[in-house]
């Protein structure tokens, strides 16, 4: 099993940071049912790469990501808007 860390998923779906990704993923998980992280009492929260990876596929290979958040305000998202 490879485990991955916040900063990993961030990148593997598109979120600019951990930081963006993290503000999120209550609602990823709760909207969109996106794999919650390993039961664990240890630091930092570790989710399973297959299953993110197969998530991410399940969504076309691609999220909404809060158009309302700078970080992620990029010609394509600013494309995206006005389709």
């Amino acid at each position: 099993m490879n485990l991955i860390t916040a900063d990993t998923v961030a990148k593997t779906i598109g979120y600019a940071s951990s930081d963006a990704f993290l503000a999120n993923r209550g609602r990823l998980e709760k909207e969109l049912s996106f794999p919650p992280p390993l039961p664990t009492c240890q630091r930092p929260l570790k989710w399973r790469a297959e299953a993110v990876t197969a998530w991410f596929n399940s969504q076309g290979g691609m999220i909404e990501q809060g158009f309302d958040d700078p970080a992620n305000d990029t010609w394509l998202m600013r494309k995206a808007r006005t389709a």
